[in-house]
This record gives C-alpha cells, sequence and structure tokens, in this order.
C-alpha cells in the first residue's frame, strides 16, 4: 500500500472514529474494544519546548494513537516547556538516556546529524504536506541519515512537517531588494540560505526567544511556517508587516528515540509506532489548515502590512535558491559527504511523492 493510500486509509478511520464517539455503546462492547495491541506498561517521556500548538500536533496525535490501542499500556508523556532540556541540546539529551523520546530540529545543530537539513532547502519541488510526509519517511531510510541518527544512539518516529515560511517583522516594511539587504531576521535551514543569498542578515535562535528579539530591537524580524508558528508565539502582536504568499519553502523538524529505549520496546509496540504514523501526519496538516482560519482573522485585526511577491523581488528570490542549494551540497562535501548524492536522493523521492 502506498504512503498516500494509507494516509487516506488513516483519515477515514479517525472520521469513523469520530462518528462511532457520538453514538452510545454498551459498556461490555466498549471494554472488549479497548485494547487493540496487548503488552507491557511502558511510559515514555517526550521533551519538547513551548506550549502545545500546531507543530506539536503531529506527536500529539502519535501519543494518543499508542496511548488508545494499548489501552494506557503505552504511554508517551510529552513534556512541554524545556523542562527536560533546552530545545538545542535534546538531541544530545536523547543520545545520552535522559530522556526515552524528543523532538529536535536540525537547524539548531546542523553538523550532528549531516545531511538532515536537506529537508528544508529552499524551494523544493514538493506539491503539498501530504508529499512532504512522504519525502520526510523516504529520507529517513537513506543509508547517511540513518548512520546520522545511529551515531547519536537515536532512531526516528516521526517527521514534523512545517508549511511554507513567510517573514513577519517589526518597522518599516520592506517591500524592495534593497529594504531587505537593511533588514536582520531569524532564519534558519534552506530559507536562511537563501534569505542570506538576497542579502539579509540572517541569525538562529530558538523558536521561544524571537519574540524578546523582535520586540527589543535584536532582529527585525523573522521566517517561520505560516500562520501557525506567528501567532503560537504572539509575533503578529508586536509586529507591523508580513510578506503575502512567498511560500518560501520550510525546515523539517523531527521527534525521534532514544535507541535502547525502543530496541527494549517488544516488537507489537515498534509496529504500533509505525502504523500511527499515517495518523499523525493526517492530523497534524489538518490542524495547520484548521488554525490558517483563525489566524488569519487575527493577522487582519492586527492591521498588519502585507507585502506582495513583486516582479523585482521573486527574480532576487529565484537567484538565491539555487545558490544555497549549491551551498549547501557544498557544504556536506567539504564534510565528506556526498552531497549531491542526498540531494539526488532528495529530489527524487519528491518526484516519486508526486
Amino acid at each position: 500500500m502506498t504512503t498516500t493510500k494509507t494516509l487516506k486509509k488513516a483519515v477515514m478511520c479517525v472520521v469513523c472514529a469520530s462518528l462511532l464517539s457520538t453514538v452510545a455503546v454498551p459498556l461490555s462492547m466498549t471494554s472488549a474494544m479497548a485494547a487493540e495491541v496487548d503488552g507491557p506498561k511502558i511510559n515514555w517521556l517526550m521533551s519538547m519546548w513551548g506550549n502545545r500548538r500546531g507543530f506539536s500536533e503531529g506527536v500529539e496525535a502519535l501519543s494518543a494513537y499508542v496511548s488508545d490501542q494499548t489501552d494506557g499500556n503505552f504511554e508517551i508523556s510529552i513534556q512541554y516547556g524545556g523542562v527536560l532540556s533546552p530545545p538545542k541540546e535534546n538531541l544530545d539529551g536523547l543520545s545520552l538516556g535522559a530522556f526515552e523520546s524528543a523532538v529536535f530540529c536540525a537547524t539548531y545543530h546542523p553538523d550532528k546529524i549531516p545531511g538532515l537539513n536537506g529537508l528544508g532547502l529552499a524551494a523544493l519541488p514538493i506539491a503539498d504536506l501530504d508529499a512532504k510526509s512522504q519525502v520526510i519517511e523516504a529520507y529517513y531510510k537513506n543509508p547517511v541519515i540513518a548512520a546520522g541518527y545511529a551515531k547519536w544512539n537515536s532512531v526516528p518516529l516521526l517527521g514534523i512537517p512545517m508549511p511554507s515560511y513567510e517573514a513577519m517583522g517589526k518597522g518599516d516594511a520592506p517591500t524592495t531588494v534593497d529594504d531587505w539587504k537593511k533588514i536582520s531576521l531569524n532564519s534558519s535551514g534552506g530559507v536562511g540560505k537563501m534569505m542570506a543569498a538576497l542579502g539579509v542578515n540572517t541569525t538562529v535562535m530558538p523558536a521561544p526567544e524571537v519574540y524578546q528579539g523582535i520586540d527589543r530591537g535584536i532582529i527585525n524580524g523573522t521566517t517561520f511556517p505560516y500562520t501557525y508558528a506567528f501567532a503560537s508565539y504572539r509575533l503578529h502582536e508586536i509586529s507591523d508587516w508580513l510578506t503575502d504568499n512567498w511560500s518560501m519553502g520550510a525546515i523539517v523538524c523531527h521527534a525521534a528515540a532514544n535507541k535502547a529505549a525502543y530496541d527494549a520496546l517488544p516488537p507489537q509496540y515498534k509496529e504500533l509506532l509505525e502504523n500511527a504514523k499515517p495518523v499523525a501526519y493526517a492530523h497534524q496538516i489538518q490542524n495547520y489548515k484548521d488554525v490558517d482560519v483563525i489566524n488569519e482573522k487575527a493577522f487582519g485585526e492586527a492591521g498588519l502590512e502585507r507585502i506582495p511577491m513583486t516582479p523585482e523581488i521573486r527574480a532576487a528570490v529565484d537567484a538565491a535558491a539555487a545558490p544555497s542549494w549549491d551551498a549547501w551540497v557544498k557544504g556536506l562535501t567539504d564534510d565528506g559527504h556526498d552531497g549531491q548524492a542526498l540531494l539526488d536522493f532528495l529530489l527524487k523521492a519528491a518526484s516519486d511523492a508526486e
């Protein structure tokens, strides 16, 4: 079965479950249906920063699925607020076994798993978030990426795809190419490389620090997944402008498990984690669509100036995207990896997904 068909099947299952939940079911039937997968009591902690938001809906769905299927015997407890570890140290804590699972963004430490940031190259030919979820799963199976995870004593659980990036900021709106060369943005991954090639002064900081950075004038703005990330961190409340349908591309973050914790799972729980993936991806993608409606209204009420994509800026952005790919390939090659082979693998996965 293809991933697309699996996703469709998963969505149907979710819809069916929702409909069934509105019908009175005898207690005996509920009890008989409670545990689809038998197994021991296992409780994992997952390190996550910030609050529950669109970004975290995929792992929330993963957690709910494994709990429901085992009648609570397999629990993944998501710990928000960085209480287990700062965002930039989640992979380190995972490697050391400080917790069983964690979410991390490779852009915070691109050298730790070389090549993983390829998923965040600007302007990749990926049609939508459904296709991106297929590309992520294919990329995890690449030997270079798998070896990178193994080096950090971890295994991938789920990708966290994000909607395409836009920019939002405070101060005078940068409406020309020259204007962009005068501002500083928090911008990471392939989008960050593209913006740097455009002449923007870019920096990388953890998402929870961006509000303060803009408010204090340390940076002028940020590129983030549109719309949910801007709203999650209330950036529209302190901003004056945002780009309108620039579709810059998007980074991908990752949920992973400590290898020893994963290896200790019984086979049926490992299979359960695989079965949870299409449900988790489908839930996250639908959540993005739902919150867009709410956030667009809030952005309008905030009076943000929208910056259209002019022909002048389009030409400059297109010219900046290609060098960002070349720079990524060169960086990997200089570090002893076959960057071109990884890019070719990624592009083929994107083509197969479409």
